[in-house]
Formats: structure tokens, sequence, C-alpha cells
């Protein structure tokens, strides 16, 4: 994922990221999490990695501001696949929690064009969790939906 080329160029990261996880086997995001899930690529597959992500966090740093983050996806590749290509990134702390979703139109972009979109949607969270109120545009096609939804 481009995201985390993005948060390692910048400087000071190692001060503010505590840990980068990436459970990609079906297994191993059941072993993360410690349960078995039956929907893959589901905002209740994000918000529990967010809050799973949120108590490894809480259980490394005294920081108050601490929050959890995920992403899981379904994007563009070379072979059959059930389902559309989306994402679904979560956020989780103890002042607010949520996530936003973004469905793709299908055989239209390249995964690398979905990864960046899916990226910088990243990077609007981890902006609106710090409050920072700078976004970076996301480009979608007409066909394709992006949204928000605070829990």
């Amino acid at each position: 994922m481009k995201i985390i080329d993005y948060l390692f160029k910048t400087p000071g990261s190692s001060k503010t990221i505590l840990e980068i996880l990436i459970p990609y086997s079906k297994h191993s995001l059941s072993d993360f999490l410690s349960e078995n899930l039956d929907s893959h690529v589901s905002h209740l597959e994000a918000i529990n990695m967010a809050e799973k992500s949120y108590l490894r966090s809480k259980a490394l740093s005294n920081n108050p501001d601490i929050f959890g983050l995920s992403c899981t996806a379904a994007i563009s590749t070379n072979r059959l696949r059930k389902g559309g290509d989306r994402a679904y990134i979560a956020w989780y702390s103890k002042f607010s929690n949520g996530y936003t979703s973004v469905v793709f139109e299908k055989n239209i972009r390249k995964r690398v064009e979905e990864d960046i979109i899916i990226s910088k949607i990243i990077l609007n969270t981890i902006s609106k969790i710090i409050g920072i109120n700078e976004y970076l545009k996301i480009n979608l096609y007409e066909s394709e939906k992006l949204e928000e939804h605070n829990l």
C-alpha cells in the first residue's frame, strides 16, 4: 500500500507511529482479531481491526490521543473475484470511531490508482482524527461512491 510509503517518508514518523501490521491473508487476519469473521472486506471487519489496533496501542503507550486505524480492501486484481472493488477505512479512539467506505467501478482503474485513492482517504482520516482541517482531493468517477460514517 502506498500509505506506508507516504507515512514513513515523513520526518518524525517514528515518534508518532507505534506499529503497522498487515494481516494480509484470511488466516493472519483471524489470528490478529482472535476470531473468524464471516464477512471479509466489510465495514464490520474494518471496525474490528481498528478497535484491536487501538487496544494494542493503549498497551504500548500512555498517550491519551492514541487511535487505531485500519483498512480492508478488495481492489483491482488480475484474477476473477466475486464482488466489486472497494475499501473500508476505520478509526477507533476514546474520542470517536467510525469508518469511510469507497466503492470503485470495477475494471475501470488500475490497482495502483485504487491504492493511491485509498491511501489519500487514509491520510484524510488521520488528518480528521488529529484535528488538521486540510484534506487531499479524492477524484472519483460519478459511478463511484465515498461515504463516511461516524459511530
